[in-house]
């Protein structure tokens, strides 16, 4: 965890930093804000963190479950960031126990060929947050554990105009201290791959030419 609290504090300072010097770093007339939505299949391949939560309920959960995700950010010409925000929309039960978990993302991406080329190969990188949730039944509190993430994504995508269909795939360091239950620096590591779509809106200069039409 501690590389966590080294990197985290000196990616703030590069964002405030560039929203300081913004103007003299690019041009805002060339941002693209964009909207995407993706789902996938995550599973915990350590096993370390599934079987966390199977020793605390006395159940047996799988590894495998699913993650929908909002996206929201900018693309200036190939470099493109987001805040990338996941959910469980299926809620894994075993009797009257429960687990979920959500978070939060800041990804950093690039993309390969042009910005506006039909085929594109879209690597990617991001520190963030996740929480986990164990209930022990449906009246009972659920116990939390907030840990950091990195996450690591490559998407394959196809383009056409302002809407885009891609698959993708990676890999989601986790990390998670139970305190109220002594299990400190429990590897809860993903490995997962889906489906996302994405809507691209014009840029300032695009706007300009579709209103002289």
């Amino acid at each position: 965890m501690r590389i966590f609290s080294k990197i985290l504090p000196m990616v703030l300072l590069a964002f405030l930093v560039q929203a300081a010097f913004a103007d003299a770093i690019y041009d805002r007339d060339l941002v693209r804000g964009f909207l995407g939505f993706k789902g996938d299949l995550r599973s915990q391949w350590t096993e370390n963190g599934v079987k966390l939560i199977n020793k605390v309920t006395g159940k047996s959960y799988l590894k495998e479950y699913y993650c929908g995700h909002v996206e929201i950010g900018g693309e200036y010409n190939q470099l493109r960031t987001w805040m990338d925000v996941d959910f469980m929309p299926i809620t894994p039960t075993r009797g009257n126990t429960e687990w979920f978990t959500y978070g939060i993302t800041w990804m950093w991406g690039y993309k390969l060929r042009a910005q506006n080329a039909t085929f594109n190969i879209i690597p990617s990188i991001g520190p963030g947050f996740g929480l986990l949730n164990i209930r022990m039944g449906p009246t009972e509190e659920a116990m939390s554990s907030l840990g950091p993430v990195l996450n690591m994504e490559l998407e394959i995508r196809l383009q056409f105009s302002q809407f885009s269909a891609g698959l993708y795939g990676g890999y989601k360091v986790e990390r998670h201290d139970w305190d109220n239950i002594n299990y400190k620096d429990v590897n809860s590591d993903k490995v997962f791959g889906g489906l996302k779509f994405s809507w691209t809106m014009l840029n300032n200069f695009q706007k300009k030419e579709r209103d002289m039409e």
